[in-house]
C-alpha cells in the first residue's frame, strides 16, 4: 500500500527559510543551498524525517518568488519532492513537500 502523506511546511516559515551567506547568489547558489537545508536537521526537526541524497533543478533566475523543485529520499526511504521559492535577495523558503514514492515494506 502506497502512504501518501503532505507536510505543510509552510506552516513555520521562519524555522523553513534559509539566508544564504554570499555576497552575490546565482542560480547555482539557491540550487546548492536548497538541497543542503533539505539534508539539514533544521527541516528534518520540523517535517519529522531525515532526508538525504537531496536533488534541485537549478531555478531559472534568482528573482523573488520564482519557485523551483528538488527531490530527497526520507530515513523510510521514501521519495519526496519539495518546492523551494525565492523569498529575498539572499533567502530562500522550502514552501511544500509530498511523498511521491513509498519504497517501504507494505
Amino acid at each position: 500500500m502506497r502512504r501518501t502523506t503532505t507536510i505543510a511546511l509552510f506552516v513555520s516559515p521562519v524555522a523553513l527559510s534559509v539566508l544564504l551567506t554570499s555576497c552575490s547568489t546565482s542560480t547555482a547558489d539557491f540550487r546548492k543551498e536548497a538541497e543542503t537545508f533539505i539534508e539539514s536537521k533544521d527541516l528534518a526537526n520540523e517535517a519529522g524525517y531525515t532526508f538525504s541524497n537531496a536533488v534541485c533543478d537549478q531555478p531559472a533566475s534568482t528573482k523573488v518568488g520564482d519557485q523551483f523543485a528538488c527531490s530527497a529520499t526520507d530515513n523510510d526511504g521514501d521519495d519526496w519532492t519539495f518546492i523551494v521559492e525565492i523569498t529575498g535577495d539572499r533567502e530562500l523558503t522550502v514552501v511544500a513537500g509530498d511523498v511521491v514514492g513509498s519504497n517501504s515494506a507494505p
